[in-house]
């Protein structure tokens, strides 16, 4: 028995966080490219390819959209990041901020994307422990109460990479070939929200509306 035929051309990852958490650098890093201590911060988004393994032994297309976290540039980068399948959610462990912006971020992708696989990377994890601000176990409690697959990372020693993306990716991949339900929900999926996990608020006052009118009638 063969695998069934990829009807995916290409499979479409953003990653999102604030700036300076290491977004680019892990793209660089699952690209096999040299690590960079002095990279310059991205500014609005770029756009990578490369080839990734999925898990019944096939290749797909990757097209990572790495984005600027800097608050000027933020409605630049969803909007680059429109059609993205899947997330990456990037924080720095030596940086609190970037842990507590998670859930903003978050909110950006609830308003402006179309329901994408989401995954969480805590990044740095070469770093000293003492400069940690952000355990695992914190990171961790955060990641299973919104339901997010957690994932420590490196970008200088690739720990955590490949394995993440691994995951992300064949998620993404099967959702969209409609092989697994959609169960990311945030805390906050119905099963009517035609939307999805995320539920568009605009679409669910209209669903509303509609209800207060028929009772009128």
């Amino acid at each position: 028995m063969t695998d069934k035929k990829i009807s995916l051309k290409a499979i479409k990852i953003g990653l999102l966080g604030d700036s300076t958490v290491g977004k680019t650098a892990i793209c660089n890093s699952l690209l096999g490219l040299e690590f960079n201590q002095d990279m310059l911060s991205t500014i609005g988004s770029d756009k990578l390819e490369t080839k990734f393994p999925l898990k019944n032994g096939n290749e797909i297309k990757l097209i990572l959209w790495d984005t600027a976290g800097q608050e000027r540039f933020r409605s630049v980068a969803l909007k680059a990041i429109k059609a993205v399948q899947g997330i990456v959610l990037v924080f720095d462990v030596t940086k609190k901020s970037s842990f507590d912006n998670i859930g903003s971020w978050i909110e950006d992708i609830k308003e402006n994307l179309q329901n994408p696989c989401l995954i969480l990377f805590g990044n740095k994890i070469d770093l000293g422990k003492e400069k940690w601000q952000v355990s695992t176990e914190e990171a961790k409690a955060y990641a299973e109460k919104m339901k997010l697959p957690y994932y420590e990372t490196s970008a200088k020693t690739k720990q955590g990479i490949q394995e993440g993306f691994s995951y992300i990716v064949n998620e993404t991949y099967e959702k969209v070939e409609g092989k697994i339900d959609d169960n990311i929900d945030l805390g906050k999926k119905t099963t009517k929200e035609k939307s999805g996990c995320f539920g568009k608020k605009k679409n669910k006052n209209k669903n509303e509306d509609n209800k207060k009118k028929g009772k009128e009638k």
